[in-house]
């Protein structure tokens, strides 16, 4: 009898107890933004017990437990790694926001970005998701990108966020909730459409406590709402503050605005100045300064009146910078160790301006190829490229047909993709090839650029031992050809 009172005055207890815990207070949730955000007046926000000073944002900022971890990380563990990409952000935030804002999207849905890739151009993950905002192959086709062999657009800060903005735009349409969207944008549509009818919700919040949703995806959000509230509130986190860098012929104004100074004796009228839009752009039709066919273009559209934000880029050892740009239309292929020779730059450089070209030069299945070097190096580049003496000329390594053989099977035999060798000859994978015919390959003559010209695409798979030879084994295969070429010689 004793035992027994003494196990009920304990389940007693345990639940009078548990009656007694202290309730959770409800997340704080600061805005809710519509397809086209208004200005959004300042809340007061309090994160880890600091009272934020930058309270405006255009994406819905919910401080809850998940947030304030990944903002806690971030100052933490991978302090070091947001340090950079804040570095970054400097040249890539100008650049992204007024094509979100132009487009009627959230601003702040530039934070998705820096949490996809880092804002980094050349950014892969081990799903095959490319660019600075991470797309795989088929949703980058289905938004226009162009992916092969040749170039790969979702590296093309431009071209991949009108993308993006097209993609966005689309999940918003369908879940009407920036969060949802996000969401889906890392799980895909279908996933978070199932996630909406199993728990018969679209708040994310409460989707995001089950389990349904690989923990990727349901810290995604968060890492967002941290990202945002970091880059804008980085002093008070111990971030260093934000740099403003005048380049060449700018200066600083009074109110802290970097402006171009520009030389002129025209005096520009005040008609003049109702043809610009609001965005600060002129109503302009793109025009070509130099129609022969035989000559490089220069292609000018909406130029703005003001100082052209700098295009940014990441190279390969990752350090970032940003440019003013000028596309040329050049007559393709176009070798780009010419080019950048022509332009006084390296080949690196110029690789890095274009990184989604993937080849020592443009693709040879098109008429002609959009190059963007710097607006620097405009006059030096024409002058140089279109003198009649300048060599422009591509040349391919040639290979003679045996019998019996296929584009596929030399393909296989060079360790090179087939897809290039059928946009460069024009003909089938699987079509078969006369005995002694030429058929061309994808390597440049120059052996200085011929190893560079094997490069992967895709990068080797760790778990297959065998394709962790293979530059290696390609490096042999090129020294085989070459010998094959001097013996047949």
């Amino acid at each position: 009898m004793v035992h027994f009172k003494k196990i009920y005055f304990l389940f007693f207890s345990f639940f009078l107890g548990c009656a007694q815990l202290p309730i959770k207070s409800e997340p704080q949730v600061v805005a809710a933004s519509p397809i086209q955000p208004p200005d959004l007046p300042s809340v007061e926000i309090t994160v880890l017990g600091r009272k934020l000073q930058e309270t405006c944002f255009d994406f819905p900022i919910t401080i809850n437990a998940r947030v304030e971890y990944w903002i806690d990380y971030f100052c933490g563990k991978g302090r070091s790694y947001f340090a950079k990409y804040l570095e970054r952000s400097e040249y890539f935030i100008p650049y992204i926001e007024p094509i979100l804002k132009q487009n009627g999207l959230p601003t702040d849905l530039v934070y998705l970005a820096m949490i996809e890739s880092g804002f980094n151009n050349l950014a892969r993950s081990q799903a095959k998701a490319v660019g600075p905002w991470q797309f795989i192959t088929a949703t980058g086709r289905r938004y226009g990108l162009q992916v092969n062999g040749w170039v790969d657009e979702r590296r093309d800060i431009q071209k991949s966020t009108l993308s993006a903005v097209g993609y966005l735009r689309d999940l918003y349409s369908m879940f009407q909730s920036w969060e949802l969207a996000a969401a889906a944008y890392n799980a895909g549509e279908a996933k978070i459409a199932r996630a909406i009818r199993r728990y018969g919700t679209k708040d994310f919040w409460i989707i995001a406590r089950q389990r349904f949703l690989k923990s990727e995806t349901r810290d995604y959000v968060p890492k967002i709402i941290a990202a945002a509230i970091l880059s804008k509130n980085r002093t008070q986190f111990g971030f260093s503050e934000k740099k403003i860098r005048p380049s060449v012929e700018e200066v600083i104004a009074g109110d802290g605005q970097v402006v171009k100074v520009v030389k002129t004796d025209h005096v520009v009228p005040e008609d003049a100045l109702s043809e610009v839009r609001e965005d600060g752009f002129l109503e302009e039709e793109a025009t070509i300064l130099d129609s022969r066919d035989s000559k490089v273009l220069e292609v000018v559209s909406d130029q703005p009146l003001a100082k052209p934000i700098p295009t940014p880029h990441i190279t390969k050892t990752g350090e970032v910078g940003g440019e003013e740009l000028i596309e040329f239309e050049v007559k393709s292929p176009a070798d780009l160790l010419k080019v950048a020779s022509a332009a006084g730059l390296s080949y690196q450089t110029v690789k890095a301006l274009n990184p989604e070209i993937l080849r020592w030069c443009t693709p040879p299945h098109l008429g002609t190829y959009r190059l963007k070097l710097p607006a620097s190096t405009k006059e030096k580049f024409l002058k140089t490229y279109n003198q009649e003496s300048y060599s422009k000329a591509v040349e391919f390594v040639s290979y003679h047909v045996k019998r019996g053989e296929t584009l596929a099977g030399v393909a296989r035999r060079y360790g090179i993709k087939v897809d290039l060798m059928s946009d460069l000859n024009g003909l089938s994978a699987r079509s078969p090839l006369k005995r002694g015919s030429k058929i061309f390959l994808p390597i440049p003559i120059d052996r200085a650029q011929s190893l560079s010209a094997l490069d992967l695409l895709d990068p080797p798979d760790r778990r297959n031992r065998r394709k962790k030879r293979r530059s290696r084994v390609r490096s042999q295969r090129y020294d085989e050809f070459m010998l094959d070429k001097k013996k047949q010689g």
